[in-house]
């Protein structure tokens, strides 16, 4: 790491201390450290002089002035339709928040900043004494990794994209905040409520740190990979107790706890849209899907993969995973691989990668009766129950309802037994042929036709 201190700024001390904490074990994205981030980056550190003030760089006004265009669209249509109100009281108060990180931004002290210009950090020693004179040297380690941050997911233009403030700063504090805890700095507390406490739109970077430590590692891999794409000047939105969303249109939609970069296209001439990833096998749709069947959905993939022999199941025999998005509604051929569902989907949820319906949380699958269903994975079909756990294994080629004995025919390569409630196989799967005669069964095996009792019992003659 180069550090340029002319005159200098720095004791001695703190040098060493900006040296240690440049040199400490961190892993991202394939670099070892934040030493290792500036060295291969070719990035230099300056120690400078002076209290600057933060200069306006306009994100704030062109995000009001945008989302109040927005607003006033938004208010004609609510004319004729009043379903849009909620939708207008929501992008209200967008505006008001905007109108008050605005007032919080202005007042930030400048700390440090990455000029991604002439690729260098500057660190401003003396605003951190005039900050707090007692907390010098952790607002020197913070700053300065808040910075290698910006300078690690710095990409081309990047601060052109209209929404680069709204996420890149949030980002950049839970890469500090994540770099801190990593090392075992004695400055992460301090540091944790010094983000917390802002009031600009740097505060959501404490609660990403927060859901990382409770198991949300979704917002390591926007860091690690920095995607992100998505519609003007959107923001990261709290909901749900404080947990922080990234906005999805146009943007990342998270698939097996990995997040995809996705841009959605539409299937035909109108909506619904859909986006294909090759890299996870997963199929995205949007909007109204209502009159599409599985053959439809075979159609779009063989089209979309430029496979030129259409073939019926091509969707079974390609898709791996199935995200459905936020305005989704329509047919559900999805009971053969994992379902992911976008949180701000009004009419279902995804519970352990099945579609449920969010008013009451039913299965959107086949029902076997008695409380059960059938799921297909890799293949194979399972009787899971109403807490959507296997009560069997994922072996059978094919599952029937239960009948009234309790019993519910199953097959593996051509040969057929029965399953009770407990996901016990009653009756052995062995038999060529099984047909219900009342509380007994016809089976056939090895050419002999016979009569069993439900658990498996051959029954005498005078029984048939």
């Amino acid at each position: 790491m180069n550090i340029i201190d002319k005159i200098p700024l720095l004791s001695p001390s703190q040098k060493s201390l900006l040296e240690q904490s440049a040199r400490a074990p961190f892993m991202l994205g394939g670099f070892v450290s934040l030493d290792d981030i500036l060295t291969k980056l070719k990035v230099y550190v300056f120690i400078e002089p002076g209290i600057p003030t933060r200069s306006e760089d306009g994100y704030y006004d062109k995000a009001i002035e945008y989302w109040k265009k927005a607003l006033e669209q938004l208010r004609e249509r609510m004319r004729e339709d009043k379903s849009l109100e909620e939708m207008y009281r929501k992008l209200l108060e967008r505006i008001e928040r905007l109108y008050s990180e605005k007032r919080a931004y202005s007042s930030m002290m400048l700390l440090g900043q990455y000029d991604s210009r002439k690729n260098i950090i500057i660190l401003y020693p003396e605003a951190m004494v005039a900050a707090d004179a007692s907390k010098t040297d952790e607002y020197l380690v913070s700053t300065f990794a808040h910075e290698v941050m910006h300078a690690y997911f710095n990409r081309s233009e990047h601060e052109n994209y209209p929404y680069a403030m709204f996420v890149e700063e949030p980002l950049a504090e839970f890469g500090m905040l994540l770099y801190l805890h990593e090392t075992h700095s004695p400055y992460y507390d301090w540091a944790h409520d010094n983000v917390s406490g802002k009031n600009s739109c740097y505060h959501y970077g404490a609660n990403l740190m927060d859901q990382y430590l409770d198991g949300d590692y979704f917002f390591r891999k926007c860091l690690e990979e920095y995607k992100v794409s998505i519609s003007e000047y959107e923001m990261l939105d709290i909901s749900n107790n404080g947990r922080v969303s990234m906005p999805e249109d146009g943007g990342f939609v998270i698939v097996n706890g990995q997040p995809i970069a996705v841009r959605w296209t539409p299937a035909n001439s109108v909506p619904p849209t859909f986006f294909w990833d090759d890299a996870t096998k997963t199929l995205g749709l949007d909007g109204d899907w209502r009159g599409f069947s599985r053959l439809d959905l075979d159609s779009l993939l063989s089209r979309t993969l430029k496979n030129p022999h259409y073939y019926h199941h091509y969707f079974h025999e390609n898709v791996q995973n199935v995200y459905l998005g936020k305005d989704f509604v329509g047919y559900n051929p999805f009971h053969t691989c994992p379902v992911f569902v976008s949180p701000q989907n009004k009419e279902f949820a995804s519970v352990k990668g099945i579609i449920v319906q969010k008013i009451d949380n039913t299965p959107m699958l086949h029902r076997l009766g008695e409380g059960l269903y059938e799921l297909k994975r890799n293949g194979q079909y399972a009787i899971i129950d109403s807490n959507l756990d296997p009560i069997t294994p994922f072996q059978y080629d094919s599952i029937e309802r239960f009948d009234k004995n309790g019993l519910c025919e199953v097959r593996i390569d051509g040969k057929y037994g029965l399953v009770n409630k407990q996901g016990k196989e009653q009756v052995p799967v062995i038999y060529d042929n099984i047909t219900e005669k009342g509380r007994f069964y016809e089976v056939k095996l090895n050419g002999e036709v016979f009569i069993i009792d439900k658990l498996g019992n051959k029954q005498p003659e005078k029984e048939k």
